[in-house]
């Protein structure tokens, strides 16, 4: 059963339909983002052995989704011994970022291993014949991708991807779509400005852009990855002047141009858990916010300033599990995707890095909640045994020791 982490990505899976995911953009967005490695200059796989296993990646990728556009070509005998050849490259390289992965933060280390978990699915199903959940599962690796490139701030623009992104083919795609590419192959700038023009566009419906998440993203990349709060603001107050808003999206625009004033009143630094502390109380506050969706803002500037606090190192014991519960809390919150979640990792490595904490109780309480929710529907709830198994595990390393006998109080007073 798929676990949905928010209210917008359920939205949106009943909109989209899970069997459609937008094969051909995901499968370009897929190509261009698997070649580029980390968002910026930084350890998570900036160096030379990660690089060099990501270009494995893009070679076996480069074949195989072209092929994955069609299915007659995809199951074509002709090509199987090329294809199968290919996986065997795809799962064998992601294997090896995968463990290279390790040496890093919890979150890189989480998208390396789905991408190696999804590569070894992929070539199973394949060698099993099922040749239509194979192409499925090619295509949406791009999510993978996307992630890990939107965690942290980026001050120059990757343009590795030009000669795809300047192609026939994606010059035909929806200004959407467009968008999302440049989003993914690091030509920021490029991003924001088709994002900007598809949100004055008179041919695109705001209910239906904001549905599919370019809002989310164009929020995403201002605050997260540019770190700029007064774009997204002028671009917001443009927005706020169509008439054909919805009253819902009115209000939300309202709420998220008050936060963004709010937050460039503040002196703004590379931000300390405390601060992020602080934001993510007052996004949980119900007086402030009446749902996540309001309070987005509030949480893309929390999330930016834990990643950063995490990627950088210095934070240890329970100040790391909580930087990793509170993402947890956020991706809960806000999280969009419906193929991938990092909820799970990040409240699971909360737990594991201070067990039997106030922090690992907290992280806990809401990892049973996620999961417990995402499991229940009109038939009541049903929790795979791994889950299940995996939650009394965590269960069992969250709960705290009680305390000393000789710190309880008698029977008789």
């Amino acid at each position: 059963m798929t676990r949905w982490p928010s209210r917008r990505a359920a939205l949106r899976i009943v909109r989209v339909g899970i069997g459609r995911v937008a094969p051909a953009v995901a499968a370009v967005l897929a190509i261009l983002a698997v070649g580029l490695g980390a968002p910026s200059a930084r350890a998570d796989g900036d160096d030379a052995e990660t690089r060099k296993t990501m270009a494995q990646v893009y070679d076996a990728m480069k074949y195989l989704l072209p092929l994955s556009f069609e299915e007659a070509r995809f199951a074509d005998p002709a090509r199987q011994d090329k294809i199968r050849a290919a996986l065997a490259k795809l799962a064998e390289s992601s294997g090896r970022l995968e463990s290279h992965a390790g040496e890093h933060d919890a979150a890189f280390s989480y998208l390396s291993r789905s991408m190696a978990n999804d590569a070894r699915d992929i070539r199973e199903r394949f060698e099993q014949g099922h040749v239509l959940e194979a192409r499925f599962l090619v295509q949406t690796l791009a999510e993978t991708c996307v992630a890990c490139h939107s965690r942290l701030p980026a001050d120059r623009d990757v343009l590795r991807g030009d000669n795809f992104v300047d192609s026939k083919a994606l010059a035909e795609l929806p200004l959407a779509s467009r968008a999302k590419v440049a989003y993914a192959t690091h030509r920021f700038e490029r991003a924001l400005e088709l994002y900007e023009q598809l949100f004055a566009s008179p041919d695109a419906s705001p209910n239906d852009f904001d549905l599919d998440g370019a809002i989310d993203d164009y929020l995403e990349l201002c605050i997260r990855v540019r770190r700029d709060l007064q774009r997204p603001d002028a671009t917001l107050a443009r927005l706020a002047k169509r008439r054909d808003l919805t009253d819902r999206l009115r209000g939300e625009i309202a709420h998220w141009r008050a936060s963004l004033e709010e937050l460039q009143k503040r002196k703004r630094s590379d931000g300390t858990l405390i601060e992020a502390r602080r934001l993510v109380a007052k996004a949980e506050n119900p007086q402030r916010f009446g749902d996540e969706r309001e309070a987005l803002v509030v949480y893309l500037e929390a999330s930016g300033i834990l990643h950063r606090a995490v990627a950088k190192g210095d934070l240890e014991g329970t100040d790391l599990a909580e930087a990793y519960y509170l993402l947890g809390l956020i991706e809960t919150r806000i999280g969009r995707s419906f193929w991938l979640s990092q909820a799970e990792a990040f409240l699971e490595t909360a737990i594991r890095t201070a067990p039997g904490t106030r922090v690992a109780e907290q992280a806990y309480a809401v990892l049973e909640d996620f999961l417990i929710a995402g499991f229940s529907g009109s038939g009541g709830t049903d929790v795979p045994p791994d889950v299940a198994a995996k939650l009394d595990e965590l269960l069992v390393l969250a709960s705290r020791p009680p305390p000393p006998k000789s710190a309880q109080p008698s029977q008789s007073q």
